[in-house]
């Protein structure tokens, strides 16, 4: 049986993904066209690894440390990307 989680790693790089380009689209008005395109491409990244198939890996692979890493690591990015669209919204709006 496999392990179904709430959120898979695809799904977090996907949030993770459209919250990094949507914050490079925020700080364009803070910070200018660089950084804006420097979160817009970080972002790009994330969401062309949301599609890495943990759906597909065996439960052997599921167990192995590295996976859990990734996964780890999905949900920081994840969180951290829709803190920084807070961040940056909170900077635009108040």
């Amino acid at each position: 049986m496999k392990n179904r989680y709430i959120i898979s790693i695809e799904k977090l790089h996907l949030i993770a993904g459209f919250s990094l380009v949507l914050s490079g689209i925020l700080v364009y008005r803070i910070d200018g066209f660089e950084m804006a395109l420097s979160w817009g491409i970080f972002g790009a990244m994330y969401i062309s690894m949301s599609d890495i198939g943990e759906d597909e890996m065996s439960e052997e692979k599921l167990r192995q440390p590295n996976h859990a890493v990734r996964r780890l690591f999905g949900y920081v990015g994840a969180v951290l990307g829709v803190i920084l669209v807070l961040f940056y919204l909170n900077k635009i709006f108040l």
